[in-house]
Order: C-alpha cells, then structure tokens, then sequence
C-alpha cells in the first residue's frame, strides 16, 4: 500500500522521552545515552538486563534489545544458530539473534510507530516484560547448552521442564 505523505500531518514527538516518562515513573533505573536511546537495568531471576530502546526517526521503528551476555565458543556457532532457530519458532514477539563478531545472543523486537503519535504506557509495560520474561524463560537452556550439553534440543528440553505441585 502506497500513503500519500503530502496529505499526512504528523506531529514530531520524540518516543523515547515518553519511553523515559514511564520508566521514570516506575523508579527504574536507566540511562538516556543519546536523544534516541535509553537503556532501562532490570534484575531478572537468573542475570541482570540492560533493555535498548532506540529510536530511527526516518523510519519510525523503535528497536528494542538485550544482550544476554553469554559468550559463544566459536566452535558451537552452528549449534547456537540452530538452537536459537528452535526457541524463535515458539516467541510471540521479538527473537532471539546470534551475533557473530561479538559471539553473543542477544534478544530483539522491533515496533513501527508510523501514524501514531507516542508511545504508550501499555506498549513500553508489555515490551519490557515480553524481553525479560522470555530472556529469564530461556537462559538457562542457554547455560545448559554451553555447561552441559552441547545438543539444543535437549538443553532447550531440559530448561522447560515445568514442575508440578508444591513441595
């Protein structure tokens, strides 16, 4: 589908000042690195969090990012790839990546802001819990993999069993 901009007003409104606006309100810690970015620090269960949000103007997509901090041992490249494959076919939103230079995993999610006008309180709650919550499911599948076995599937198995009862 082809918009017509000339026909389009859109008033400038900088999402990240909205993004820090909620945060701020939660008493969260964060850093505002730039006009178009801001690093909000979460204590998960299993590591802490440094959740991206950055801002590309000219195509209006916030970018949100964790990196997991976990090394990759150049050798296990192929394996993480396919392991990170089989946990991106059950995510709802965003994905995990592997980054090669940095031999890292890290967890993304984009969102097109085009036609609207901020960020709202209900997108930046449900972001930050939908990066942390699936970062926190999935690490230590992660960690078993690189610590205990080098077969995804069964790290992934292994990590997701869910107990039932109380003890």
């Amino acid at each position: 589908m082809i918009t017509d901009s000339k026909n389009t007003f859109s008033v400038f409104k900088n999402p990240i000042d909205d993004i820090e606006e909620i945060v701020n309100s939660y008493e969260l810690q964060f850093l505002r690195n730039t006009f178009n970015e801001i690093v909000i620090y979460c204590q998960g269960s299993w590591t802490s969090h440094n959740v991206v949000f950055n801002w590309n103007p000219s195509t209006n997509i916030i970018s949100i990012q964790n990196n997991l901090d976990i090394s990759i041992p150049k050798k296990l490249n192929d394996k993480i790839r396919i392991m990170i494959s089989i946990i991106n076919e059950n995510l709802k939103l965003g994905y995990f990546s592997f980054f090669s230079d940095k031999q890292s995993i890290y967890f993304k999610h984009n969102i097109l802001l085009k036609g609207q006008s901020c960020f709202s309180t209900e997108q930046v709650e449900e972001c930050i819990d939908s990066v942390i919550t699936d970062c926190e499911k999935y690490f230590p599948a992660f960690q078993i993999f690189l610590h205990k076995t080098n077969n995804p599937r069964i790290a992934i198995k292994s990590a997701l069993v869910e107990t039932l009862g109380e003890a």
